[in-house]
């Protein structure tokens, strides 16, 4: 999740926009490459034969093996889809670390901030594999970690991120709204990333069921409510298509 750019965008609005009385409307978004980008045209990832390897509890080695393989699975997955829509694909690399950084990709981190982010500059998605993370290594939830930060780097390959950040707004409650869409689409993206994989894994719904549960705890201002977001991952996971996270054309109910 881009949480330490929804910090800096809420700080710069509140030098930016004047003070209202209540609480404005957000507008529709008006930007094609938000609404109309081509990779919503270009038909469901197609499905990719991705091998889960084992993670052990407190075994930082097998979560980066476990990781190294989803991002090459990933990249097959997404490279096919970006070439569908004459998008062309980009690598992204990935990196771990134990601790939070005192500072990355220009933002100051705080202990328990976050477990992975991904930085557009540098097109590099950093793992942070904390004690606290390895306790419980619930592989899933490491893929959908990782694939939501992949999902904000198609977002910036599409020129999606580019095009939220110059998305006008007349009030800090448009501007966090912009936000959330932002975010839950990089949710979506990862349904679908882990629908592409999905029979290869062999597993349960029910695993997918738990997944959308923990997910919940990433409920928040800036990244939707326990309801949206569960709401757009079962839309890319149900779909598996792009066009399915279309959050920008959505009404603001279902990005709250």
């Amino acid at each position: 999740m881009k949480l330490a750019k929804i910090a800096l965008a809420g700080t710069v609005a509140l030098g930016l926009v004047p003070a209202v009385t209540g609480t404005a409307a957000a507008q529709p978004v008006k930007s094609r490459t938000l609404t109309d980008n081509r990779l919503y045209g270009a038909g469901p990832l197609p499905d990719t034969t991705c091998r889960e390897r084992r993670v052990k509890k407190g075994d930082a080695r097998s979560a980066k093996l476990y990781l190294n393989e989803m991002l090459r699975c990933l990249t097959r997955t997404w490279g096919t889809e970006l070439r569908r829509a004459n998008l062309k694909p980009s690598p992204v690399k990935l990196t771990y670390a134990t601790e939070v950084p005192a500072k990355y990709c220009g933002d100051k981190w705080r202990k328990g901030d976050w477990d992975g982010f991904y930085c557009e500059t540098s097109r590099t998605i950093l793992i942070v594999l904390s004690k606290d993370l390895l306790q419980e290594p619930g592989d899933l939830y490491l893929f959908n970690l990782l694939a939501t930060n992949y999902g904000e780097h198609v977002q910036n390959v599409t020129r999606i991120y580019r095009a939220w950040l110059d998305l006008d707004h007349r009030s800090k409650a448009e501007l966090t709204e912009q936000t959330r869409r932002y975010s839950l689409q990089s949710s979506c993206f990862a349904g679908a990333s882990l629908r592409s994989v999905w029979k290869s894994f062999r597993r349960p719904r029910e695993d997918w069921d738990d997944l959308l549960f923990y997910l919940r705890g990433w409920a928040g201002t800036y990244s939707g409510s326990r309801k949206s977001l569960t709401y757009w991952a079962n839309e890319g996971f149900k779909t598996g298509d792009p066009a399915s996270c279309n959050t920008w054309t959505a009404p603001s109910s279902k990005v709250a």
